[in-house]
């Protein structure tokens, strides 16, 4: 498995594109990119999960774990465009009390008040 990262930027806004699946074997990859980019000082992010299909706890756990580091720092991660079944997991886990998620990418930008 294997998981690819693009990066965008849209306004105040940074979104980071995933591509292939997030589980424990590659959740490294997604959390030094997240922690890379907050370090930057880029604290409004957007991960854009269109072509990942699949999150083990791991991946979740990367982004609750810099959740803070970004809202502490005036920002936020906000996730855009998941899969149904990424979805469901997600509601399941009940993390849509914790991050906000969005339909579309132009959605979550858009809630940044950019």
């Amino acid at each position: 498995m294997s998981l690819e990262i693009t990066e965008a930027i849209a306004g105040s806004v940074t979104i980071l594109k995933t591509k292939g699946f997030i589980d424990t074997s590659t959740s490294s990859i997604l959390e030094e990119n997240i922690k890379k980019t907050i370090n930057q000082g880029k604290v409004k992010l957007i991960i854009d999960l269109a072509d990942s299909d699949f999150i083990s706890s791991a991946g979740w756990g990367v982004f609750v774990a810099y959740l803070r580091k970004a809202r502490d720092s005036g920002g936020d991660i906000k996730l855009a465009c998941m899969i149904e079944k990424v979805f469901k997991v997600f509601k399941l886990l009940e993390f849509d009390a914790l991050i906000d998620a969005f339909p579309t990418v132009e959605e979550a930008i858009k809630s940044y008040g950019s």
